[in-house]
């Protein structure tokens, strides 16, 4: 059993982690660090509730802390949980900085501690249909890839997330996982451009973000609005065999805010009218999306932590992606494309 500190008990730590920390064996969250106690007892009867970080560590030891704190905490907070010997599971953004970044990865490795980031969105269905057909060589040579993550929200809101301060803003809170998504299939790009902006009304922070990852042979657009009211276009890869298009963000996000189970049939399962389509020329063929995959996530990282495994986003794979997101922002204020370090 895998003794658990969550951090945080706000949207994401109900949404995102909850669900699957409680449905699998492996682990018991013994701990939540929160100001909110009464909402905790009412979810986690047996649960402790500390009123911060510290209190927690230096109360007792942990197996796993899971961070779902604001951006500008998590590489304080993943430094701290480590030093007691932790292992860490953080929301992304990982870190704010590359040097946040890769300091954690040292210390991680110097402690022989997984370090994980939750890149979830690596087990997306849509994305592991896409992976699929690359590596069966549907497409043939890859030459043009567009990844977009859209919504309706052309009001903002008053949270974190949206005002002004450190790691807000949409670039932050999408491009991680259009980002590593990239890197997954291509790799590291030679050069960024970008274009990161508010456009809302009232607005804090960025709303709207287009990011070019330049590649030799290949073209590479990703990007984000608050204004797409209709279906979103979330892929659109194009090869020199045929082309693959898919409309609408992966179900299991909105399946988790309406509390479906997971046992359910349809937990992970995109419906038959929303799955992409493969075509060239001489023909157009439905390409059924993959079961989503968000549990397994969970289990990978619990067979990581008792050494059966690699940890299902082990952070030192995810240091290019901030130092892409800073370097990109760069790109964008000074508006010019800018190479990598």
């Amino acid at each position: 059993m895998i003794t658990t500190l969550l951090v945080g008990f706000g949207f994401s730590a109900n949404t995102f982690h909850l669900p699957f920390l409680q449905h699998l064996s492996d682990f018991a969250i013994e701990g939540v660090v929160s100001s909110k106690p009464d909402e905790v007892k009412t979810a986690l009867p047996s649960a402790v509730v500390y009123s911060s970080l510290e209190e927690a560590l230096n109360s007792r030891q942990f197996d796993l802390v899971v961070i779902t704190t604001p951006n500008h905490l998590h590489a304080s907070q993943s430094l701290l949980a480590l030093e007691h010997n932790s292992h860490v599971l953080v929301e992304k953004p990982f870190t704010l900085s590359v040097a946040d970044a890769k300091h954690l990865v040292d210390v991680a490795h110097a402690k022989k501690k997984q370090l994980c980031v939750f890149h979830n969105r690596r087990f997306d269905g849509d994305f592991l249909t896409l992976k699929q057909l690359i590596e069966q060589s549907k497409l043939g040579d890859i030459k043009r890839f567009e990844s977009r993550f859209d919504r309706f929200r052309p009001v903002p809101r008053n949270r974190w997330r949206e005002n002004a301060g450190p790691g807000s803003g949409i670039f932050w809170d999408l491009g991680p996982h259009l980002i590593d998504q990239a890197l997954q299939l291509f790799g590291k790009p030679t050069a960024v451009s970008a274009s990161v902006l508010t456009l809302r009304d009232g607005g804090q922070s960025d709303d709207t973000f287009d990011l070019a990852l330049h590649y030799t042979d290949k073209v590479v657009n990703l990007g984000s609005s608050a204004f797409q009211g209709g279906a979103t276009l979330r892929f659109d890869l194009q090869g020199t065999k045929a082309s693959f298009r898919k409309f609408h963000l992966d179900p299991q996000e909105n399946q988790l805010r309406a509390n479906m189970s997971l046992a359910s049939e349809s937990w992970a399962v995109t419906p038959e009218s929303e799955h992409g389509l493969l075509s060239n020329e001489d023909m157009t063929e439905v390409i059924e999306t993959r079961r989503g995959e968000y549990l397994a996530f969970f289990e990978q990282l619990a067979c990581a932590i008792k050494g059966d495994t690699d940890s299902p986003a082990d952070a030192a794979s995810v240091v290019e992606v901030i130092n892409i997101i800073e370097t990109a922002l760069k790109a964008s204020q000074e508006e010019r494309k800018l190479l990598l370090n």
